[in-house]
């Protein structure tokens, strides 16, 4: 979360805003970078001693935990020279983070069998 709140304080000089900005390699950014952040925070969950929170919200907690991270920075995005939030990029982030949680679940679920 760190990493992505430096990066996201990094001035960005002004970029023409694309017609069709959701099929952008930018949002191939945001998708993988949540989807790590989703599976860390699912990876997280179930190897904490104690568990955190109980075995059948790990998965949803993770997810909207991430989710929220995102809706965040794009807001704190707005806050920064050159930068600029967008409903396409938190799709992005939301897409990612359900896709990383979901990568950790099927794991954990197929090592369980």
């Amino acid at each position: 979360m760190a990493l992505i709140f430096a990066i996201s304080s990094m001035n960005q000089p002004p970029l023409p805003v694309p017609k069709f900005e959701w099929l952008t390699i930018d949002k191939l950014y945001h998708f993988i970078e949540y989807a790590i952040l989703g599976g860390l925070l699912a990876w997280a969950f179930v190897k904490a001693k104690p568990p955190v929170v109980p075995a059948q919200t790990i998965w949803v907690l993770a997810a909207v935990i991430s989710i929220l991270y995102g809706a965040s920075d794009e807001w704190h995005q707005t806050f920064v020279p050159g930068r600029f939030a967008t409903l396409a990029d938190w799709v992005a982030d939301m897409l990612g983070s359900v896709a990383g949680v979901l990568g950790v679940y099927l794991y954990y679920r197929k090592k369980e069998s």
